[in-house]
């Protein structure tokens, strides 16, 4: 296993407090294979089956859904260490609910299902990871729908709260652009950009570029 593949593991919440040589060591009762999607190559179609256990390596990958306006909507991105539908594998209905595809040159850790399943019997800790992760999909997931009937000066400011308890921070570094931003929140662009407007003029945050200052 080269130290990349390693480093992208060590980041998956799968592997969550197993040393590097308990990583090895498990990685060695299984068998997996590395892929590689070059930037903007599709990786999985919404429909196709999920039959595979994949973690991102190093990358990014991002997964959209067309709305039923025909819009492309951005749900999620992955970046190194995520896994890749990990609550599909072993579901009764296990198609991809979304499209999958490389932003920039992609690693993908792939293990089979059964090797999966080997996996997670191997460790209890692994086995309990496994857990956590399925459990934060549907915490995820319970948000989402709770924004749907949200409005949208809701749904900014509940971004912004969220993302002031993740970077414990009142400057806030906005790493999506604003139509992608949009497309996470379920609205039109122009309807993103007028209530930013809105929450500027009002003395509430001050945008510099990709960085948004909490005023209040």
């Amino acid at each position: 296993m080269d130290i990349d593949t390693l480093r992208g593991l060590s980041a998956c919440p799968l592997f969550k407090g197993l040393t590097d040589e308990e990583l090895i060591d498990a990685m060695h009762r299984v068998r997996y294979r590395v892929l590689t999607y070059k930037k903007g190559a599709l990786f999985a179609m919404a429909g196709d089956e999920c039959v595979h256990a994949d973690i991102i390596i190093s990358g990014e990958m991002t997964a959209t859904m067309m709305s039923p306006s025909g819009r492309i909507i951005t749900l999620n991105m992955h970046h190194s260490g995520n896994m890749l539908a990990p609550a599909f594998l072993f579901a009764a209905d296990n198609h991809y609910p979304v499209t999958v595809e490389a932003v920039i040159d992609t690693r993908v850790l792939r293990l089979g299902r059964t090797d999966m399943e080997k996996l997670i019997h191997s460790d209890s800790r692994i086995a309990l990871n496994e857990i956590h992760i399925l459990s934060n999909i549907v915490s995820f997931l319970t948000k989402k729908v709770g924004m749907l009937s949200m409005s949208v000066r809701e749904k900014v400011e509940r971004y912004f709260k969220e993302e002031q308890n993740r970077q414990q921070s009142r400057h806030l570094r906005i790493n999506l652009s604003r139509q992608a931003l949009a497309e996470q929140f379920g609205i039109q662009k122009y309807s993103l950009l007028r209530c930013l407007k809105e929450m500027q003029e009002a003395g509430e945050i001050l945008i510099e570029g990709r960085v948004v200052h909490l005023l209040k």
